[in-house]
């Protein structure tokens, strides 16, 4: 959470607004959005009904047309339900509602008729926090420097997105925010030319949970019709979805946090949100304990042959969609973070062999002997580099590998320069810092370096959703290829940006042997 602190922060800083109000006629009705210095906004856009009451855990329901002729798009819309946050943090969300199924558009100025390239993207948070309006995804300058639209789509979170359970009915089948995100996509394809986008030039793209969904709709048949690229950055491979039957505890503990018959959802579908996210929070701590990386993600989609067919890995291992352009990447530190959250005080050589095995199983005895204990001291440095090589890079490369990616590896530090305490991640890589930069949001003392970094990370980007090559039309320091082989060819963002050969060659080879399945779970 303290890298969102930083862009809290970082908003403070204020641009200046015209006051001038504009509106885009849609086929269900009018959006009122306001014009910046620097591009248009359109807040709180309704894609789908509001998924309450009878609609708690259904597919979501298309909207026919708007109630009001007019949305207003000026005020930022609420989160979706989630554990709360400190209210004196100002990038605590303003509010909450089961009543979230809303996206923001980002236009540039005098675009609505330029036919321009659209980015949607899906954000992260384990697929429990966050939403499509925190501080990083003020997308005015990246739209303003690099002439692009960009759409931020909420989904259900959490519990309420994702429970399910193993039955013929229709009731709790999950996946509900895979299918919120489906549908604000297709929404999206339908009305974007509207706002001056491209319905044939869509590129979607996604960081963490929101890189996995991106993974999902990818691979998915019948999500072909609706984007042309995809960007799927650090996406946590490893970490597995569940099945109908490991959903199974999570149903029982739910049923008794709300005092309901096991199976009698017409008792949970009474109960407020907020009471369910209390019940989400105790259930935490009661399944994720002994889980190993479900720890990270303890609602994920489910495995339902359908939405999602299997786990990541296998579904590219068994990849049957025509392959669409891809870029993929990783940060070089992405577990650090993570490691120092489970782990807060220093772990020992036997608490890392604890570690280990309980990743690991019986193959941590092959893995110790190629990254054994560090000496005496801490060991949390050596089992972030162990996790972040198993559940995000090294499975990245095989993603690469099956569809020739423009693949990159973030180098790059974010300092904090002390507005937060940023702890083992400060001066680091680490996970979600290359939003920081690829959204070209403006920090507190910010140097040449920093601001070099950011907008060529958003020239890729957006050249790619373009063109397709990541390369042109705007210049770029180095060209970059698709992966390739012999030697591997990676994009490198670290000051100069470059082209580095075979990035974890000698480590990624030995996981590829050890595999990508999470043992105990």
């Amino acid at each position: 959470m303290w890298i969102i602190i930083l862009f809290s922060l970082i908003c403070l800083i204020q641009h200046v607004y015209t006051n001038q109000i504009v509106t885009v006629q849609t086929s269900y009705g009018t959006v009122q959005g306001y014009e910046t210095d620097l591009c248009r906004v359109f807040y709180g856009i309704p894609y789908a009904q509001p998924p309450v009451g009878l609609l708690r855990w259904s597919e979501p329901v298309a909207i026919g047309s708007w109630a009001s002729s007019t949305i207003d798009g000026t005020q930022i819309p609420p989160a979706c339900p989630q554990s709360a946050c400190d209210a004196n943090d100002i990038l605590c969300p303003k509010s909450m509602s089961e009543d979230c199924l809303y996206m923001n558009i980002f236009t540039p100025l005098n675009s609505v008729s330029s036919n321009l390239p659209v980015m949607i993207f899906i954000h992260g948070g384990n697929f429990q926090y966050s939403s499509a309006s925190i501080a990083p995804y003020n997308a005015d300058r990246f739209v303003n420097t690099t002439n692009v639209i960009s759409v931020f789509i909420q989904y259900r979170l959490g519990i309420l997105g994702f429970l399910a359970k193993n039955t013929s009915s229709n009731d709790l089948k999950g996946n509900y925010g895979l299918l919120d995100q489906q549908m604000a996509i297709a929404w999206v394809k339908s009305n974007i030319n509207t706002f001056g986008g491209d319905p044939n030039k869509i590129t979607l793209f996604g960081q963490s949970a929101g890189a996995q969904s991106t993974a999902i709709h990818y691979l998915r048949p019948e999500m072909q019709q609706y984007f042309q690229a995809a960007i799927i950055q650090s996406c946590p491979v490893t970490i597995p979805f569940r099945t109908y039957n490991q959903y199974l505890i999570p149903n029982i503990l739910l049923a008794q946090q709300l005092n309901c018959i096991f199976g009698d959802i017409s008792c949970l579908r009474a109960c407020s949100y907020q009471s369910i996210i209390a019940a989400q929070n105790v259930i935490n701590s009661q399944i994720t304990s002994l889980q190993s990386l479900q720890y990270f993600e303890p609602w994920t989609p489910v495995i339902d042959n359908n939405i999602v067919r299997g786990q990541i890995f296998n579904m590219f291992s068994n990849i049957f969609v025509q392959a669409k352009p891809l870029i993929i990447g990783t940060m070089t530190e992405e577990a650090l973070s993570y490691v120092y959250s489970a782990f807060p005080n220093s772990v020992s050589p036997l608490g890392y062999i604890a570690a280990g095995t309980l990743l690991f199983g019986s193959k941590f005895v092959i893995i110790a002997l190629k990254y054994p204990p560090q000496g005496l001291g801490d060991q949390r440095p050596l089992l972030a580099k162990l996790v972040t090589q198993w559940v995000f890079a090294c499975p990245t490369r095989f993603i690469a590998r099956k569809v020739n990616a423009f693949t990159y590896a973030f180098g790059y530090p974010l300092h904090t320069n002390g507005l937060i305490n940023a702890g083992a991640c400060e001066a680091h890589a680490c996970h979600g810092f290359d939003l920081a930069f690829l959204f070209e949001a403006f920090w507190l003392n910010s140097t040449a370096n920093d601001q070099y970094i950011s907008q060529t990370m958003a020239n890729y980007w957006t050249n790619y959703a373009k063109t397709k090559n990541p390369n042109n039309p705007v210049l770029v320091p180095v060209t970059w290829t698709q992966l390739g082989a012999n030697p591997e060819k990676y994009l490198y963002f670290q000051n100069p940006v470059q082209i580095i050969t075979n990035y974890l060659k000698s480590d990624c080879d030995f996981w590829d042997t050890i595999g990508y399945s999470n043992t105990l779970v």
